[in-house]
């Protein structure tokens, strides 16, 4: 099996395809973005544990967590985005899921948090307020 990123392109292929740690995880529809990053951030400590310095990569399915039109719900398009793009892909080599494929073109960081401390936030009390300026999760 090749790996390609987004564009298309194929990557350059690992110096021993033994030494990389396959990640594989299943979102069911009960768990939420938060429970799922939890559970993210526990399986690549175990690998790290594990197998240390190994090359990680993630492979992710989502069970359930679409709305009317088939798309991807909003936990699950953020952790598909934002989380795994701006925080995870940094403790790993690759990742693939449902929306795309993607590779760290920097070294992976094997310095993995032990916990992530992640709030909750839902709609503004009024919409169209100045006044609420949601934080990041993570």
């Amino acid at each position: 099996m090749s790996l390609r990123n987004v564009s298309g392109k194929l990557l350059p292929k690992m110096k021993n395809p033994a030494d990389a740690i396959a990640i594989f995880h299943r979102v069911h529809a009960h768990e939420d973005f938060i429970r799922t990053a939890q559970i993210l951030l526990l399986l690549l400590n175990k690998a790290q544990r594990q197998h240390p310095g190994r090359n990680r990569c993630l492979h992710l399915e989502i069970d359930g967590h679409r709305d009317s039109k088939g798309d991807f719900d909003l936990d699950m398009h953020e952790l598909q985005t934002k989380f795994m793009t701006e925080f995870l892909l940094q403790f790993l080599t690759s990742a693939e899921f449902p929306l795309c494929k993607i590779q760290n073109t920097n070294p992976q960081i094997n310095e993995i948090p032990e916990r992530l401390d992640l709030i909750k936030i839902d709609r503004p009390p009024t919409a169209g307020s100045d006044e609420f300026k949601p934080k990041p999760r993570f």
